[in-house]
């Protein structure tokens, strides 16, 4: 038997798109909102209970975020990404390029892994002393970090994580590093962050003094008015200094 390369289908038109997830910022939907928004794709931001999230259908894999194209769901934050990136020009045709988007969503999937899956220790000095752990050199997680704050030196001057244009895993990345640095994550502190990791942060400085940012921003003050502005009673550490400094006019 022999095979041959798959042959594609002609497009189908793309005419309704819905992105779902609880009303929050994080990374993972806020990459796919701002990439459809900056690259002018319509989209409806369905920012809904929990209970409606996961009566819509739309979360086959019993996770969320999810993208509903034509009434078709798209379930993980990756392909959500991809799909995303394509359709709204902030995905790479280049395929070393578009490799290296993938690779940054696989480390930051799996350095939020790290998080999430000791977010149930309830003793906060075990769960302070098991996340530094991971963020001392040689760390499931630090390593996740260097490895991602390889990837703008890796793309010469232009300092984004594939080439020389924004990709929808620069818009990722931005997230993360403010979710990382707001403070509000025990066992990672901010300054100890941007000190082990300054590629990350001046990707962050470099997306964060976009104007189509700035704009997203102001449209939601309740998570952008301070690091994290919704969480901000609570705070085991400071935000990173970088986070706070002003906003060059």
């Amino acid at each position: 038997t022999q095979f041959s390369p798959q042959s594609y289908q002609e497009q189908q038109p793309v005419s309704k798109i819905k992105v779902w997830a609880p009303n929050t910022s994080f990374w993972r939907p806020e990459c796919v909102r701002m990439s459809l928004l900056l690259g002018g794709v319509p989209f409806e931001d369905m920012r809904v209970s929990y209970k409606e999230l996961y009566s819509a259908g739309v979360l086959p894999f019993g996770t969320y975020p999810a993208l509903e194209v034509n009434g078709r769901p798209i379930n993980q934050t990756q392909a959500m990404a991809a799909f995303a990136g394509k359709l709204s020009g902030f995905y790479p045709s280049d395929f070393w390029q578009a490799a290296k988007v993938d690779e940054a969503f696989a480390a930051l999937t799996d350095a939020t892994f790290c998080i999430t899956n000791t977010q149930g220790i309830k003793d906060l000095d075990m769960k302070a002393n098991i996340r530094a752990d991971m963020m001392s050199p040689g760390g499931k997680l630090h390593n996740l970090l260097s490895g991602l704050n390889c990837l703008p030196a890796q793309t010469g001057r232009g300092g984004f994580c594939a080439g020389t244009s924004v990709t929808v895993a620069d818009f990722a990345v931005w997230r993360f590093v403010i979710w990382m640095c707001s403070g509000i994550v025990v066992g990672v502190e901010p300054e100890h962050f941007a000190q082990c990791f300054p590629e990350l942060v001046r990707l962050y400085q470099r997306i964060e003094a976009l104007p189509g940012v700035q704009d997203w921003k102001r449209r939601y003050p309740e998570f952008y008015a301070s690091p994290e502005a919704s969480w901000k009673s609570w705070r085991p550490y400071p935000p990173a200094s970088f986070l706070t400094a002003p906003f060059p006019k």
